[in-house]
């Protein structure tokens, strides 16, 4: 049995009258009868029988419309939903956010203000492998594993480069910048928790620098990093650009001497065809960094 088949019975035998039901599908009425006595061959009943000039269905037929009647709807309603989710598919976008999660977070919330169709569903894992755009930070000497080197097959859409400074209490004495990390040697540093990539970046640039940092305090959010070091309670290392201003809590970015403290942030495209909302997005996204990036940079310079 063909599906076209059962609907044109299904039609035929809602109607009782063939003359119409050709009508209504668009068919042949030759054509629509002779769909119907195949498949009257096929399941080996008579699904109609004549009465005079017009039809109507016998006990086989009646049985077969009950049973078929919502079985073909339900197939219908699995089109619609079909139907209804590609179109949910074409404006979701996929977001891995392994660095400036601030800033992404920010552009999604201004872009969503604009477009609030569009779905976004974020990940923080850098193995996902169904996400459309991947925002990560990409190490040009591999030898960092702090960094991630860009997919094979993946193209790097933009980068953003970006120093890493000292964060400390606006209060009190600073010393002159660039500051040398054998300078520090006495302070009390507040750092990220060792599970993240920035934590672990900083922690190779140290020992290729020759220096360790007295660490006094750990912490998984860059917020209460940046409280802790407002209130004094020690120094930490922070990204000039993609963790954002100090000025509310109450401290200041020193620049280092040593310029090997930098990372980039990378737009990444996953491998595979994108859809036209995530081209779009992804377009915001860049001009959105590339601003934050040229305010910061000028506050810095």
């Amino acid at each position: 049995m063909e599906l076209l088949q059962l609907k044109y019975f299904l039609e035929v035998a809602e109607s009782q009258h063939v003359t119409n039901s050709a009508k209504k599908l668009h068919v042949a009425q030759p054509a629509l009868s002779q769909a119907i006595r195949r498949l009257e061959r096929e399941l080996g009943v008579k699904l109609f029988e004549h009465t005079g000039r017009n039809i109507r269905l016998t006990p086989a037929g009646s049985y077969l419309k009950d049973r078929l009647a919502p079985a073909l709807e339900s197939i219908d309603g699995i089109a619609r939903d079909i139907a209804a989710f590609s179109e949910s598919e074409r404006r979701t976008v996929r977001i891995d956010i392994q660095a400036a999660s601030g800033i992404v977070v920010d552009a999604i919330a201004l872009y969503s203000a604009e477009h609030p169709d569009t779905r976004f569903l974020i990940s923080q894992n850098e193995h996902e492998p169904l996400c459309d755009i991947h925002v990560t930070a990409l190490a040009s000497d591999r030898s960092f594993h702090g960094l991630s080197a860009a997919p094979p097959d993946a193209a790097v859409e933009a980068m953003f480069t970006e120093r890493i400074g000292i964060a400390m209490a606006s209060r009190g004495s600073r010393p002159p910048e660039p500051v040398d990390l054998n300078d520090l040697v006495e302070s009390r540093f507040i750092c990220l928790a060792g599970s993240k990539a920035f934590r672990t970046l900083c922690d190779e640039l140290c020992a290729l620098a020759g220096f360790t940092p007295h660490i006094a305090f750990e912490s998984d959010n860059p917020s209460v990093v940046k409280k802790m070091i407002g209130l004094g309670l020690g120094i930490g290392f922070w990204p000039e650009c993609s963790w954002g201003d100090l000025s509310d809590y109450e401290a200041d970015l020193v620049a280092l001497a040593d310029a090997r403290f930098t990372r980039t942030v990378a737009i990444v495209d996953s491998d595979g065809e994108q859809s036209p909302e995530v081209k779009r997005f992804e377009e915001f996204l860049i001009e959105h960094i590339g601003k934050v990036w040229e305010k910061e940079s000028g506050r810095r310079a």
